[in-house]
């Protein structure tokens, strides 16, 4: 039986074969439609050349541009060049000394591995290779498409120059997309900063139409970033830090919040030397400065990570644009640490003021306060009035108590000539050495300090205060008289309050499922009543579990903060000076800076006592 079937099968085969609508195509013609997609514009030849340079060992690459590089294109490095034998083999489909074997694979070093870039150019330019292991003992081939190379002796010292001319004359389908020279040319400059910016011990020099647009000597990390893409930026703004975790290490060029853009064209991630596209790590430097810069605000951010190759795979793209990681988790985790660790320190070493003494630890305990001890008869303390608090909150009473006692008791702190400063009825000389001065346009609390005259905004630095308090775990959940309920739009979107719940709770949020519904049944009890529904509006957001928490504390400090306008008196207004001057991060949870200084000298300038 499967005989006949076999028979029966090659008869088909046979009778239909002339008219069949599917042919095989000419070897010249699939070459071209595959060189396509390798190379469909000078920028990606340029791209594999510079991968084959810096595999090479080159200590000096050098790249000539005419035309945008469609008229000609060259690039010659001093790497470890090739023989006659390596030189015509060079350009033959899928030629590499990378891999022998499919499972070099899973451990790859290199930039380049799949053979395709040299033969695919032979198949769309007129290709020149000049090439020595040793000085004066070099070889030349010239390739045309369509014609086989030709490999003779010529003259150069050790390294390889290969140069590309016309590219895609007689392949007129793909040349006329080609963009103007000048846009080709930026495309080019672009891939050569990229890889530029991955190797700084090497140097590179751009050059078009004759003249030099960029050289790049070897540097540091951070200095090559700079002058590759910031070189009008002060290095003293930006730092080079360190990450590793399990099968990675990585370092990052990471510039101070007041450095940032208003996009994301400095957010960038490099895999093994390769720029790559990977979402999970471009969010993961996002999240880092996360409170640190304002909305619309994006940093400065460059990750250039190594990983164990066993652990990444580029082949996965004809440009080894993107890259899989079985790690992601662990490099984001590492590059959100080393980011956040690296703005803490400097937001205290940026705090224009030391913690005062009284307030340099958090105090055991907190003594029972109403809300119109702290921040008197304003509209603040009317909302405490409305939603009593408990004994305890957050450490406001210990910062209301202190300030009281040291207004009571004042002591002289030095003045600006050295003698001691006068009891002043606006908040005189108390433990920290401020003078409160009053309240400005509904909005700032202004105190002088030494030579200084500061303007507190009242909003954000509540705000910051109640969001280090609910983060460190010190915030108080309290029962709702009547829960919250809410619907989920969707079985995902049920699927993810579940999964939030935990991370909730530990913000001071306490639900429970009833049926389809979600219940919030406790907030934290610093939030007034008609506000604790609003978390159901960041999770019908859904952000990022990562940043749920945060996202979350920050909402909830942002509604219970004391708002512009509302008038706080004195015995509120320095409790909220004292809290801001300890403060380790001087800046909301939204990444606004919570004060504005001005010196004696700024001030004097102003009124041009001083010139």
């Amino acid at each position: 039986m499967p005989a006949r079937v076999t028979i029966i099968a090659a008869r088909v085969y046979t009778d239909t074969m002339n008219a069949s609508r599917i042919r095989v195509l000419a070897p010249e013609v699939a070459k071209r439609i595959a060189a396509g997609e390798v190379i469909d514009r000078p920028a990606a030849a340029l791209r594999e050349l510079l991968d084959n340079a810096i595999d090479s060992g080159a200590t000096s690459v050098v790249v000539e541009l005419q035309g945008g590089g469609v008229e000609s294109l060259r690039v010659v490095d001093d790497g470890s060049g090739m023989g006659r034998d390596d030189l015509a083999l060079s350009v033959l489909p899928h030629a590499t000394s990378k891999i022998r074997e499919l499972d070099d694979l899973l451990s790859l070093s290199t930039l380049g591995f799949r053979g395709e870039a040299l033969s695919s150019m032979a198949a769309v330019a007129g290709l020149e290779i000049v090439s020595a292991e040793d000085d004066d003992e070099a070889w030349r081939l010239v390739s045309e498409p369509g014609r086989p190379a030709e490999v003779a002796p010529s003259r150069g010292s050790r390294g390889t120059a290969v140069a590309l001319r016309d590219l895609f004359a007689s392949f007129p389908a793909r040349r006329q997309f080609l963009k103007r020279p000048a846009a080709e040319a930026g495309a080019c400059r672009a891939v050569f900063v990229d890889k530029a910016m991955a190797f700084p011990g090497v140097a590179f020099r751009l050059s078009s139409g004759g003249k030099t647009l960029l050289a790049l000597r070897p540097s540091s990390l951070a200095e090559r970033v700079l002058a590759a893409q910031a070189p009008d930026q002060a290095p003293e703004l930006f730092r080079e830090l360190v990450a590793s975790g399990d099968g990675f290490t990585a370092r990052i060029v990471a510039g101070l919040p007041s450095v940032y853009r208003t996009d994301r064209r400095h957010i960038q991630v490099f895999v093994n030397g390769r720029r790559v596209q990977e979402y999970g790590l471009s969010q993961a430097l996002e999240y880092a400065y996360r409170g640190a810069l304002p909305g619309g605000a994006w940093p400065f951010a460059y990750a250039f990570v190594e990983v164990d190759p066993k652990l990444a795979d580029f082949n996965i793209h004809p440009a080894k644009k993107e890259v899989r990681l079985r790690n992601l988790d662990e490099i984001r985790s590492g590059l959100i640490r080393a980011i956040r660790d690296y703005l803490g320190a400097q937001s205290r070493l940026a705090s224009p003021f030391m913690p005062p003494p009284s307030l340099s630890g958090r105090p055991p305990a907190a003594a029972p306060v109403s809300g119109e001890s702290l921040f008197g008869s304003g509209a603040f303390a009317s909302e405490a009035r409305e939603r009593p608090y408990p004994a305890d909150r957050s450490g406001w009473a210990a910062i209301a108590d202190a300030a009281a006692k040291a207004r009571e008791t004042p002591r002289a702190a030095p003045d600006a000539a050295g003698g001691a400063a006068p009891a002043d009825r606006r908040g005189g000389a108390i433990d920290n050495g401020f003078r409160y001065i009053g309240r400005a346009l509904g909005v700032f609390l202004a105190f002088e300090r030494g030579d200084e005259l500061v303007l507190l905004d009242q909003h954000a630095a509540h705000e910051r205060y109640l969001y280090d308090e609910m983060m460190a775990g010190r915030a108080v959940s309290q029962d709702l008289l009547v829960p919250v309920v809410y619907e989920p739009e969707s079985d995902a979107e049920d699927r993810y309050i579940a999964a939030a719940a935990e991370t909730l709770a530990r913000a001071g949020y306490r639900l429970s499922k009833e049926g389809g519904a979600w219940l919030l049944e406790a907030a934290p009890a610093m939030l007034p009543e008609a506000m604790t529904g609003a978390v159901f509006e960041l999770l019908r957001s859904r952000p990022d579990p990562a940043e749920l928490l945060r996202e979350t504390v920050a909402q909830s400090a942002c509604k219970a903060a004391v708002k512009d306008g509302d008038e706080l008196d004195e015995t509120g207004a320095i409790a909220l000076i004292e809290a801001a001057l300890a403060m380790p991060e001087p800046r909301c949870p939204h990444g606004r800076p919570i004060w504005y200084r001005l010196s004696r000298d700024d001030l004097y300038r102003a009124v041009r006592r001083l010139v």
